[in-house]
Formats: C-alpha cells, structure tokens, sequence
C-alpha cells in the first residue's frame, strides 16, 4: 500500500511541475467529479432506502424517500429555481413535487445571455441542489448539535432540524434530467476552468 501511494505521489508531483498539463487534467475532471460525488451520494441513499425495505418492505421504503423525506424535494426544486433566478434564465415551469420518470419534481427553464451565461445557467442550475442541498444538510446538523436540550421547545426544534437535513440528504443528487442539462455546459467550462487554473497554478495557488 506504501508503495503505491509513494508511486501515485511520484506521478502527481510529475504532472504538477507541469502546469499546462495540470490545469489541463483538472479542468477536465472537476466537471465529471461534480457528477461523480452526485451518483455516490445516490447510491449511499439508495443502499440505506435498501437497508429499510430489508427490514420493512421495499414500498414501505420508497414511500419514506418519496413523501417523508418530502421537504427534501421541495427545496430540491428550490435550489434549482433560485440559480435559475439569479443567473439570469427565464423559468416557464415550477412542480414542487411532480412525479415523472426519474425525478419527484422539475423546474423547467429558458437559457437567455451569451454563451458564457448560458453555460454559466446550464452548469450552476442543474447541480443546485448538491451545493445547496449540503449546505442546508450541514446547517442542520449543526444546528442540531449546537442547540441545547431540556425544554419541550428546543427538543422539538432539535428533531424537526434533523429531519430536515436527513431529507435534504436523500435528495441533493442530480436527477437523469439534471445531468443532461449539466452536460450541456461542460463544453465551455472546461475550457473556462483551464484559464482560471492557469494563473492559479503559476503563482502556486495550487
């Protein structure tokens, strides 16, 4: 094991004294590695959903995902709509919680800008929920932890934050329809990250 993280070491610091082709490989792998930690987190919730309909039954555990977990969606679809919003797309449709195909809801948008915008609304729309979805997962939790117990109240507020992270936690992944907008933007962004990387990396930033 010591050798192979020594030979992954060797190659890292290889490629890194190299910096075109090191802003190269990470322009091109941060898109996909935004997907990747999206399907990871699917498959952790699915393999939990799994656990639970081991125990119960499976439809028992669908329904826990789909409707208990509820405000999850909701804020699912939020996340999307308030990128939308800020980036400059136009939204022609919100459903907080539509069930079709893949996904329990959708906000449908209308790119609007240049290409740069356009990419920009592509990329930051499509994957809201993850970004956002782990910051109302980690303010949760935190939250959780942070207030101090004894009155009714405040054990109320400790449970109510607690189901809000676990059910943001099952939904802050990218449905199929999210990936493929997302895809759509990483033509342009990997070339967008590369000029960004460029100076980072020649003044040492990374």
């Amino acid at each position: 094991m010591a050798e192979i993280l020594a030979t992954i070491t060797e190659y890292y610091t290889k490629i890194h004294d190299i910096p075109v082709l090191y802003c190269a490989i990470l322009a091109v792998a941060i898109p996909f590695v935004i997907i990747a930690v999206g399907y990871l987190i699917g498959l952790f919730g699915e393999a939990l959903a799994t656990i639970v309909g081991m125990i119960l039954a499976p439809k028992v555990a669908m329904a826990m995902v789909n409707y208990l977990f509820m405000p999850g969606v909701v804020i699912h679809e939020m996340a999307h709509a308030f990128m939308a919003l800020i980036t400059g797309a136009k939204i022609t449709e919100i459903a907080l919680f539509k069930k079709q195909d893949d996904s329990l809801g959708h906000v449908n948008f209308r790119n609007r800008g240049n290409a740069l915008l356009v990419m920009i609304q592509n990329i930051f729309v499509s994957s809201a929920p993850m970004y956002i979805g782990a910051l109302v997962v980690y303010g949760a939790f935190y939250w959780m932890v942070t207030i101090p117990g004894g009155a009714w109240y405040l054990i109320v507020a400790k449970v109510l934050l607690g189901y809000l992270g676990v059910s943001m936690f099952f939904h802050m992944t990218m449905s199929g329809a999210d990936i493929k907008i997302y895809m759509k933007g990483v033509p342009l962004l990997i070339p967008v990250l590369f000029i960004i990387a460029i100076p980072l990396r020649l003044t040492g930033v990374i």
